[in-house]
């Protein structure tokens, strides 16, 4: 679009506003969720496959839609959610012109240093938080054998791609695509927020109220801290410690099947436990930004040209300020 829009500073979740028509936006969506489907069932279908062939699932079994959360199973979904990362990236270039990396930050880059900042502030607040949960929910006997060796090397090794999958589609490509329909960055933050949070919920299939207030709760509290520090590495750092610290025990004590039971009655007002941590988590994340004089608004991104370079100049100037420490956490 034009250089004006370009140089205009503006948060994370409103940076595609100026990038194209609206109806970029809305198709961007329905083909990002699309993709998933197409990427989920296909995956899924090799891994039972797989399954059948191995004697670990059970040809009526499966026929009557009882699919056993096998390690294959797990791997391939987990690969399904991480392929979104360059699902979102790819569509974000071809839909609205701008660079791939511009999905990262405000600044075009994933800032791995203020990710390690954080993590050591949340990583203790999970480890609290999940002590917490096993008072209310005493420690089942651990269970080491094969399958749990290789359940968990899936959960260690692709259970961060899987939840980083997730907030570069859900965070980064939705809620971006849906801020682009509006001028005023305030009501492009609260639709897009809904936007994204409510497929974000629908896309995990809950038939539980609270387990459907939960993860509701869980994507707008990682649509507040995408835009409180701009950029998708606080909401992928604390999906990712949230899965990975509360996986792996349920893996050592043979509880994989439970964990993802998400009928009626599966859930409950414990779950107002996992609800504070997350909007928690979202409010540590905005003050400590503010400590570390982490970037959260940029000049927008400018689009492509045929030689791969932007037409317009990069958020140089935001990415500099944040090297040196300045707090630009300016409303």
């Amino acid at each position: 679009m034009s250089a004006p829009a370009a140089e205009t500073a503006s948060t994370y979740d409103h940076a595609l506003f100026g990038s194209g028509r609206r109806w970029r936006g809305v198709v961007a969506i329905l083909v990002f969720v699309s993709g998933y489907l197409l990427l989920s069932l296909a995956l899924s279908g090799i891994a039972i496959g797989i399954d059948l062939a191995t004697g670990d699932q059970l040809l009526d079994d499966v026929a009557a839609g009882r699919v056993a959360l096998t390690p294959v199973v797990i791997l391939a979904n987990n690969l399904s959610l991480a392929a979104l990362i360059p699902v979102a990236l790819l569509l974000q270039r071809a839909f609205f012109g701008v660079p791939m990396r511009a999905l990262f930050s405000v600044v075009g880059r994933f800032r791995w240093r203020w990710t390690g900042r954080l993590a050591l502030v949340i990583v203790p607040v999970w480890v609290v938080y999940i002590g917490a949960s096993f008072l209310l929910d005493p420690l089942q006997p651990v269970v080491v054998d094969r399958t749990t060796l290789f359940l968990l090397a899936v959960v260690v090794l692709t259970t961060p791609l899987q939840s980083a999958g997730e907030e570069f589609g859900f965070r980064g490509l939705v809620q971006r695509s849906a801020g682009s329909w509006f001028r005023s960055p305030r009501t492009a933050f609260v639709v897009s927020t809904m936007v994204s949070a409510g497929i974000f919920t629908v896309a995990h299939l809950a038939a539980d109220p609270w387990l459907i207030a939960y993860y509701f709760v869980f994507g707008v509290s990682a649509s507040l801290a995408a835009r409180a520090t701009g950029g998708l590495e606080a909401p992928v750092l604390v999906h990712v410690v949230n899965n990975v610290l509360l996986l792996v025990p349920v893996v050592l004590m043979g509880q994989m099947e439970a964990s993802f039971d998400r009928g009626v009655g599966a859930g409950g007002p414990f779950m107002l436990l996992p609800m504070a941590v997350c909007l928690l988590a979202a409010a540590i994340s905005a003050w400590w930004g503010r400590r570390n004089g982490v970037v959260v608004r940029a000049p927008r991104p400018g689009p492509v040209r045929n030689s791969g370079r932007t037409a317009e100049v990069s958020p140089r100037t935001a990415e500099t300020r944040e090297s040196r420490g300045e707090d630009a956490h300016s409303a």
